[in-house]
C-alpha cells in the first residue's frame, strides 16, 4: 500500500505542469451606439504554453480552474448589464469568447471598463501520512484585472425620405447598417413585406420604387430592422408623400392650350391639301 501510495505520488507530480496560467484579455468587439444596449465581445486565453500534457485528464497548474468574469464600468455614464460570468476551466493554450451586455449613454467618446477574472490553480501536490501516505492537491486562488476601451459611437441613423418615385433609406450616422430590411406597414396600396436592402454605409442611401399616389398627401410608416455590430436593431421611420398638383390657373389654361394646339394643326393641315 505504502509503495503504491508513493507511486501515485510520484505519478501525479510528472503529470503536473510547473507553471501558473498566464491569462489575456483582448477586446474584440468593443463598439456600442450611443443611448442603446450593446454587447462588448472579449477574447479570454490561456496564453501559457509550459503545459506537457496531450490529454483532457492530466492535472496542471498552468489550467485555470473555476475562472470568473466580472465587468466593472470606471464611467458613471456606461452601465454594465451582466452579472458575473461563470466560464468554468481554461486550459493552457486555449481560447474563450464571451459577449457582456452594457447601455451605452447619449456621450459619444470612449469609456474605461475593467474586466475582473478570479479563479483557481494547482499550485502543488503534498503527501503526508506513515504507512499510508495521503495525497493531498494545494489550490491557489488568484485574481488579475484587465483594461479595455468601449467606443460609443453614434451608430447607423437611418432616415426616411421620399423622392419622386421612390422612397429612399438613408444613413445620417457614423457606422454601417448591415442586413437591412425594410417593411411598408401604411398606407394599403403600398403595403408590402421582406424588402431587403442589404448593407447602408454611412452618408449612403438606397431606393425603394414605389407606385404613383394620386393623394395630394399620403403619410407612409415603415418598420426597418437592421444590424449595428452585434446588435439588431428594429425602428419604424415615417414620411410624407406630396403628389405633384399643378397650380389651378395652368390647369385651366391646359383645354385652353390644347384647343389653339388643335387648331393650328387642322389649319396646317387644310394648307397642305389646297396644295
Amino acid at each position: 500500500m505504502k509503495l503504491f501510495a508513493l507511486i501515485l505520488a510520484i505519478l501525479l507530480v510528472s503529470l503536473t505542469a510547473y507553471g501558473r496560467p498566464d491569462l489575456t484579455v483582448e477586446s474584440v468587439g468593443s463598439e456600442l451606439d450611443a443611448g442603446r444596449v450593446g454587447s462588448i465581445v472579449l477574447s479570454i486565453r490561456n496564453a501559457q504554453t509550459n503545459s506537457t500534457d496531450e490529454t483532457p485528464y492530466t492535472l496542471n497548474s498552468s489550467d485555470a480552474i473555476s475562472l470568473v468574469l466580472r465587468a466593472v464600468s470606471r464611467d458613471d455614464r456606461f452601465r454594465i448589464l451582466s452579472e458575473p460570468l461563470h466560464l468554468g476551466s481554461l486550459r493552457s493554450g486555449s481560447e474563450i469568447r464571451v459577449e457582456i451586455a452594457a447601455l451605452a449613454g447619449e456621450d459619444i467618446g470612449v469609456y474605461p471598463v475593467d474586466i475582473i477574472l478570479s479563479y483557481m490553480w494547482l499550485s502543488g501536490i503534498d503527501t503526508s501520512g506513515g504507512r499510508s501516505p495521503e495525497v493531498y492537491f494545494l489550490y491557489e486562488n488568484s485574481t488579475d484585472v484587465f483594461h479595455v476601451e468601449v467606443k460609443v459611437v453614434s451608430g447607423p441613423v437611418l432616415s426616411l425620405i421620399y423622392s419622386g418615385s421612390s422612397l429612399e433609406i438613408r444613413n445620417l450616422g457614423d457606422r454601417t447598417a448591415k442586413n437591412v430590411s425594410v417593411q411598408i406597414d401604411f398606407p394599403l396600396i403600398l403595403r408590402r413585406s421582406g424588402i431587403e436592402l442589404g448593407e447602408i454605409p454611412p452618408g449612403r442611401s438606397k431606393g425603394i420604387e414605389i407606385p404613383r399616389v394620386e393623394e395630394r398627401e399620403c403619410p407612409v410608416v415603415c418598420r426597418v430592422n437592421y444590424t449595428s455590430g452585434f446588435t439588431e436593431v428594429s425602428t419604424e421611420l415615417a414620411t410624407v408623400i406630396r403628389a405633384q398638383v399643378l397650380p389651378r390657373g395652368v390647369i385651366l389654361l391646359i383645354p385652353m392650350i390644347a384647343a389653339a394646339l388643335y387648331v393650328i394643326l387642322r389649319r396646317d393641315d387644310l394648307r397642305r391639301r389646297m396644295r
